[in-house]
């Protein structure tokens, strides 16, 4: 097998405090909650725009999160992530962002031993690390030892294990960040550095939620989601979607339907 690539070593010169340094003309906490209730209807839409079949990606993305049978539920038994699993989570991640074929050949062409140690030791790694988000990013050595994997995939991978604290690295994401961590760049030092700043906008939406009625527990992987919603419906031109709650939406016409009713 290949060695992977060396990465270019990142200066440290101006290195980016995400506690300091906020992105420009982020969401703010009712934008985020409205997009995050979106998040289906942006999986469709990229479903029908990226696959074959309308709705393989929804199917994919289903199976990843489902909290009884999905791979989430399996990383969260520790059982080991197996090559066909380690494909299937490529295939989301190409569907839901880039298509780059040659990427899903390299993760098929992995040995099953190697996808089963490299998977294992990562997952391990940031079960250790606890809520310790350094000693979590120290798993990305062992997710990258197969074919195929980077940062961003290792990422789709590790976030399973810690939703609370390891975002997956998609485009539309990490894009919401420019201002501040510059141009995406798919290595570890760069993923290192979103991780922190997510973590970081997590930390303060939580904090600002406390004294609403009915706050929204924000994590890493629910402020992805939020972040991509957003940007596949504005790329859509549905951006007008998010202006108004749908749950508030629904309410208020149950609501007028009973009042007819009862007129």
């Amino acid at each position: 097998m290949p060695p992977r690539k060396k990465q270019k070593k990142e200066s440290d010169s101006n290195p980016t405090d995400p506690i300091r340094d906020r992105p420009t003309n982020f969401p703010d906490a009712n934008l985020l909650s409205r997009a995050l209730k979106q998040y289906g209807h942006a999986i469709s839409l990229r479903s029908k725009e990226h696959t074959k079949t309308p709705d393989e990606l929804t199917a994919l993305d289903a199976w990843l999160t489902n909290s009884e049978s999905g791979l989430i539920r399996k990383i969260a038994c520790s059982e080991p992530v197996n090559k066909a699993e380690m494909t299937s989570l490529m295939k989301w991640k190409l569907s839901r962002g880039k298509s780059r074929p040659t990427l899903l050949a390299l993760v098929s062409s992995n040995p099953e031993t190697l996808v089963l140690q490299s998977t294992t030791a990562a997952l391990q790694a940031v079960r250790d690390a606890k809520d310790d988000l350094d000693g979590a990013l120290l798993a990305l050595p062992d997710a990258c030892k197969m074919r195929g994997v980077g940062a961003a995939t290792a990422s789709a991978l590790l976030t399973l294990q810690t939703p609370h604290l390891l975002p997956f690295m998609s485009d539309e994401a990490a894009s919401f960040f420019t201002s501040t961590l510059g141009q995406i760049k798919y290595t570890d030092a760069f993923y290192k550095k979103f991780a922190a700043a997510m973590v970081a906008e997590v930390g303060r939406l939580n904090a600002d939620s406390e004294s609403d009625d009915a706050p929204q527990l924000w994590d890493s992987m629910k402020l992805e989601r939020a972040l991509f919603a957003i940007s596949i419906l504005k790329k859509h031109g549905q951006e007008l979607i998010l202006d108004s709650d749908p749950d508030v939406s629904s309410a208020s016409t149950s609501g007028s339907l009973k009042r007819q009713r009862d007129s």
